[in-house]
């Protein structure tokens, strides 16, 4: 990939490098999409089927079917050892109206001190009906090397949500449907991803979520999962994703409280094991018991003999 504001220098073809290696399988690049969620990339790195609070930074129509408020921290350390960081942080806030629709704002860093890209999201999500939602996402997007300058640039993304029956999701997400451009000099263009997923609950607290991304400058990506939950607390995953083949696993653990904390693992030939760290809670309002104070006997109460039940009497 070409960037029209990088000089020709050692360091600028290290972090290029760097970046160009691990793009295949984290879609690495200057304004590339990316996805936010360790559940997610337990799962094959797939996630616009999947309905959590990471939903405003993957598929945001997923996020009208959220009830309460919520907010989540993902990381994942690209490069082991060598501080080249992937992380994330997202807030939804559902109005207390569901017909009002679901707010949302998300940041995402990758990168180190000499080279960063950032992105700063606002989403919205409503309910057309009761079986499907639309959302949208504003993007601004900062790609920096440090000492030869920087980007700003202004997309947006789109998704929509179906949900038929309980057991079944699908999803559809455009990224970027406007071709903007990173560099004129060079005609660079910020990369059109369309997605398309489908999740089915096959059989109680056992998910098969399944999902194709086509980069339109790049080979079409699948990617595949399944998770199994135990007693809505414990969630065991795993995964395979394409173009490079790549194997996934994972493990959640949600807490009645409203955390969940996630934990993955993928590993491709070429870069080895990759960790994959998820922390997320949600704002339940606390069930408010009743006060019932029993009421002081009348009058008519207090001057009615006491009567000894027909059962209680001595049998003759």
């Amino acid at each position: 990939m070409k960037y029209g504001f990088v000089n020709k220098n050692w360091l600028c073809k290290f972090v290029c490098l760097l970046v160009l290696i691990v793009q295949p399988i984290y879609n690495f690049a200057l304004g590339d999409l990316k996805i936010s969620g360790a559940r997610q990339a337990g799962m094959g790195l797939n996630s616009i089927g999947l309905v959590s609070v990471y939903s405003a930074y993957n598929n945001q129509a997923a996020g009208a079917y959220l009830e309460h408020p919520s907010f989540g921290i993902y990381y994942s350390p690209v490069f082991v050892g060598l501080g080249v960081n992937n992380l994330s942080g997202v807030i939804v806030y559902p109005m207390k109206k569901q017909k009002m629709g679901t707010f949302g704002v998300s940041i995402h860093y990758f990168g180190y001190t000499a080279y960063s890209e950032k992105k700063v999201g606002l989403s919205y999500a409503i309910k057309l009906a009761k079986y499907i939602s639309i959302g949208v996402q504003l993007d601004y997007i900062n790609a920096k090397i440090q000492g030869y300058g920087s980007k700003n640039l202004a997309t947006f993304e789109f998704g929509v949500f179906a949900r038929p029956i309980p057991e079944l999701s699908i999803a559809m997400h455009i990224y970027n449907p406007v071709k903007i451009v990173i560099d004129k000099a060079t005609g660079e263009k910020l990369p059109i991803v369309l997605r398309a997923g489908i999740t089915y609950e096959a059989i109680k607290r056992f998910f098969i979520s399944a999902q194709i991304d086509k980069d339109f400058s790049k080979k079409l990506v699948f990617r595949a999962g399944v998770e199994y939950t135990i007693k809505d607390m414990v969630s065991f995953r795993a995964g395979v994703a394409t173009d490079p083949v790549a194997g996934t696993f994972g493990v959640g653990v949600r807490l009645k409280q409203g955390l969940g904390i996630d934990v993955a693992c993928t590993y491709q030939g070429n870069l080895g094991f990759s960790p994959h760290f998820g922390i997320l809670y949600e704002l339940k309002k606390k069930k408010k018991i009743a006060n019932v104070t029993p009421s002081a006997p009348t009058s008519i109460e207090k001057l009615a003999p006491t009567i000894t039940p027909a059962s209680n009497l001595p049998i003759k």
